[in-house]
């Protein structure tokens, strides 16, 4: 073993090991000593109580139609099916007796051979000309007759002859003139035209097709009048004319107007119409009553023809309410409070009766003054008396 590990660490190395860290630790000592002795001492003031700005309303009481909301698809008024009356093959068929064609009133639609019934015809005018031959004849006979038999120059026998060949002859020329109209009345038939204005839901025949009397042509419906089914719930019926729940119809003048809308064509479409009537009945599935929107002129206010099947929404005229206001949907509070703003710019919390909602809006009924005013801004906390300060 050597001297030097006989004799242990040097002093030098004691000197690195413990003199540095005495040594930082008496400089960190001397500056918390520093800090702590020029502390500084923080002025506290308090603030002013300064008020909210909020957004008011003025209460200002009216009369409030109310709307009830539905929504239903377009249908005819008026639906047909032609059929025909004669039989024969189909020689024309136009080009509006097509699915979807376009037709007004008197408009020929399709066409039935006519070359039997004209022959009909005919024959039913010779037989005509016949009978009223036959009917002057005995007329002018029987006149003759009678001249004679004031002088007793004809027997009663021959009288009664001439009277009953008369009145056979007079029979027979009624039996004519009825023969020549039917007959007149299968020739005309054999030329099928539109009923009224409207279009073609869809068609069974075709040009060479032979069709029996009674067979049907083709489905078509009126466009003059389109008829929209309202669901309602029996809660709805409540704001709506009492008219509808007693009789169930509405006259022309008192109808209420319906707003019908549906995005068509790539834009927003409205239709105007009226409440023309309701079926009676509650569905014993949804519970629910259907009422009828008739709309008249079926053109909405961008020119656009409303189509047969569309789905569309429909918002309906109800009863005026007297002396209700109408405030913001979001300014009732939980618990159907809203803040009324003082006179002295305080909130206070005041309890209403709502009557009904109606999207963003609600119909206030009680609880509400003309001339107050009641707080719209979305205040998160509040307290009764809290002083506010007016924004607009």
């Amino acid at each position: 073993m050597s001297d030097d590990e006989i004799r242990g660490p040097s002093r030098g190395w004691l000197r690195r090991r413990l003199g540095y860290p005495l040594a930082f630790i008496l400089c960190a000592a001397v500056i918390v000593a520093l800090l702590l002795g020029s502390e500084s001492k923080l002025e506290t003031t308090s603030g002013a109580n300064l008020p909210i700005a909020v957004r008011t309303l003025d209460i200002v009481p009216e009369t409030v139609t109310l709307h009830v909301r539905s929504e239903g698809t377009v249908q005819p008024e008026t639906q047909t099916l032609l059929v025909a009356q004669v039989a024969g093959e189909i020689i024309q068929v136009t080009p509006a007796l097509k699915a979807g064609g376009r037709f007004a009133a008197g408009d020929l639609l399709l066409r039935i051979d006519p070359r039997d019934y004209d022959n009909h015809y005919a024959r039913a005018r010779a037989a005509l000309e016949r009978a009223e031959v036959e009917a002057t004849y005995f007329d002018a006979e029987r006149a003759r007759l009678r001249k004679l038999a004031e002088q007793d120059m004809v027997s009663e026998s021959q009288l009664t002859d001439v009277e009953r060949a008369a009145g056979v002859a007079t029979a027979n020329l009624a039996d004519a003139r009825v023969q020549v109209e039917s007959a007149r009345l299968d020739l005309v038939r054999t030329e099928i035209r539109a009923p009224y204005s409207g279009r073609v839901a869809s068609e069974q025949v075709d040009t060479g097709q032979f069709i029996q009397r009674g067979g049907i042509i083709a489905e078509v419906y009126a466009t003059s009048r389109l008829e929209v089914r309202l669901p309602l719930a029996n809660s709805q019926l409540g704001f709506l004319d009492r008219t509808i729940l007693e009789t169930g119809v509405y006259d022309a003048g008192a109808a209420p107007a319906v707003k019908l809308f549906a995005e068509y064509g790539g834009e927003l479409q409205t239709w105007q119409g009226k409440l023309a009537r309701s079926e009676g009945t509650i569905d014993r599935l949804s519970r629910v009553v259907y009422v009828v929107a008739q709309v008249d002129n079926p053109v909405s206010d961008k020119g656009i023809d409303l189509p047969v099947g569309l789905f569309l929404e429909a918002e309906i005229a109800g009863i005026a309410v007297d002396n209700a206001t109408v405030i913001p949907r979001s300014s009732i509070r939980e618990g159907g409070n809203v803040l009324i703003v003082t006179p002295d710019n305080t909130l206070q919390f005041r309890r209403i009766d709502v009557l009904r909602y109606e999207g963003d809006a609600a119909v206030v009924t009680a609880g509400l003054t003309s001339g107050e005013r009641i707080c719209i801004s979305p205040l998160q906390f509040v307290v009764e008396g809290m002083p506010v300060t007016l924004a607009n």
